[in-house]
């Protein structure tokens, strides 16, 4: 496990007073993009915490410069000051990542040519190791029967309530093959149930997104919607929906994630993670013949590489059988 970071200086009011001003006026801008896209204010608070430190070594060490006159020699010098000041493996991806999507930001508005960080491999130590589990045929099947089971043995309008969502959630995410954050983000008033499509879903840092559901989906969705109804259960617009301080709101990533722990362990698959819908969908759509194309794009994907290399697992069996076609 990682050692806790130390932590860097983050909030000097006076020195951030004296930040240099066309490096607070691109903050800004870039600040008023992110709420566009509709990034949350504690996403938002996170990435100014970032870049905060940033410009405290930068006013302290290297002239108080603008970040766009900034070279990568210079970035790389205070991620090594923050690497011997302690930050473990995960906080400098975390600060890597915030530094980058600020360049990545510049360079849209093309106030930059190119994003220094593009150039900077991103430490590997103290990850997470995540089991990638690839579902089957048979353990959606199971999945399906298990889940409606949970909806049909539940004996208390909350667990019913609980019971649908969580099958919802399940087969929404197998079907729309949406990354966790969208799966999350989605409300009522963005479905179109006739076209059966979820439009303008607020993603991966932003990105708007559309997914495309199933007709198993669309009748679970109506019976969650109505149930809510029938129930008087108020969820603020959002399809899936957490209990805290007595009283529903928008789901957060990490109960998704444990819905999802919960349910592969219904079906003996303990390792399942909310991204494995992703990844099994893909996987199962290859299969049956559609092309990676088509796929890519039901993953939001910028082209066919990613989905090739880390959601396409590849059939072994049939490689071996398409192999013996062949001798010589």
């Amino acid at each position: 496990m990682a050692k806790k970071s130390k932590r860097i200086e983050m909030h000097n009011k006076e020195i951030l007073s004296k930040v240099n001003s066309e490096t607070l006026r691109l903050w800004n801008k870039y600040k008023i993009d992110m709420s566009l896209r509709e990034l949350s204010e504690k996403t938002i608070a996170g990435y100014q915490n970032d870049l905060e430190s940033w410009w405290i070594y930068i006013y302290k060490n290297q002239g108080n410069q603008c970040v766009i006159d900034l070279t990568e020699d210079d970035i790389t010098e205070f991620l090594y000051f923050c690497k011997t000041e302690g930050n473990n493996s995960r906080r400098m991806r975390r600060r890597m990542a915030s530094i980058s999507a600020f360049y990545k930001f510049l360079r849209k508005k093309k106030l930059i040519s190119e994003n220094p960080m593009e150039f900077m491999d991103r430490p590997k130590k103290d990850t997470d190791i995540i089991t990638q589990t690839f579902l089957t045929l048979e353990q959606v099947q199971q999945m399906r029967k298990v889940l409606q089971e949970f909806v049909d043995n539940a004996d208390t309008a909350y667990r019913k309530h609980r019971a649908l969502q969580y099958q919802c959630y399940a087969l929404f995410s197998l079907s729309t093959m949406a990354r966790v954050n969208a799966v999350a983000n989605t409300r009522w008033e963005q479905i179109d149930f006739d076209e059966r499509v979820v439009n303008d879903v607020v993603e991966k840092e932003g990105y708007i997104v559309t997914l495309y559901f199933s007709e198993e989906v669309k009748s679970l969705l109506l019976n969650l919607q109505k149930y809510r109804e029938d129930n008087h259960i108020s969820d603020k617009g959002y399809v899936f929906i957490g209990y805290a301080d007595g009283e529903y709101d928008k789901v957060t990533n990490g109960t998704l994630n444990s819905w999802c722990h919960s349910i592969g362990e219904m079906i003996g698959v303990p390792t399942l993670h909310a991204h494995d819908f992703r990844h099994s969908s893909a996987t199962l759509l290859k299969q049956q013949g559609m092309e990676l194309e088509d796929i890519s794009t039901l993953l939001n994907h910028s082209g066919t590489d990613v989905t090739k290399k880390f959601y396409i697992r590849e059939d072994k069996k049939k490689i071996a059988e398409n192999k013996d076609k062949f001798s010589f």
